[in-house]
C-alpha cells in the first residue's frame, strides 16, 4: 500500500533553510530545558548566530537529522549529541545539558539506599548462618 503523506526528513542544502532549522531546533531546545527544570552548562545564545564555512552535503545532512529528531521527540542523548556536532561543525563553545538538581539528588539517595540493602541482606544472611536452628533444639 502507497501512502501519500511523507513523514521523513526533508532535506535541503541552502544555508539560510538550514540555519533557520537549527534556531527553530535550539528554541524547541530552550522550551524542553525551561518545562523538565534541566540544567544548562554553557551558553545555547552562542547557537544563534553561527559562522559559516563549507560543510559537505552529507554534514547537512547530519544537521537536519537531529533537527527532526528533536523536534519529534527531544531526548536529552539527542540533544547533548546535536549541540556537539554543532559545536565541532561550527567550532563553537560546547553546551551540555544536565538533568536537573533534584533528580540527581533522587538518582543519589536510590544508589545509597540499594546499598544500605545489600548490605542489610549480607548481615542477614551472616545472621542465618550463625543462627541455624540453635532455637528449635
Amino acid at each position: 500500500m502507497e501512502t501519500t503523506v511523507n513523514n521523513g526528513i526533508t532535506y535541503t542544502y541552502k544555508q539560510s533553510e538550514i540555519d533557520s532549522k537549527i534556531c527553530n531546533t535550539i528554541d524547541l531546545i530552550e522550551k524542553f530545558v525551561k518545562e523538565n527544570n534541566y540544567q544548562v552548562i554553557g551558553k545555547l545564545e552562542n547557537y544563534y548566530e553561527l559562522k559559516w564555512k563549507n560543510f559537505s552535503k552529507t554534514e547537512m545532512k547530519k544537521i537536519q537529522k537531529y533537527c527532526f529528531w528533536i523536534e519529534r521527540r527531544p531526548t536529552l542523548r539527542n540533544i547533548n549529541t546535536f549541540l556537539g556536532l554543532l559545536s565541532r561543525l561550527f567550532e563553537v563553545e560546547r553546551v551540555k545539558i544536565k538533568i536537573s538538581l533534584k533528580e540527581e539528588r533522587i538518582q543519589k539517595a536510590r544508589k545509597e539506599w540499594l546499598k544500605a540493602r545489600n548490605e542489610a541482606e549480607r548481615l542477614l544472611d551472616i545472621y542465618k548462618l550463625e543462627k541455624g536452628d540453635f532455637y528449635k533444639k
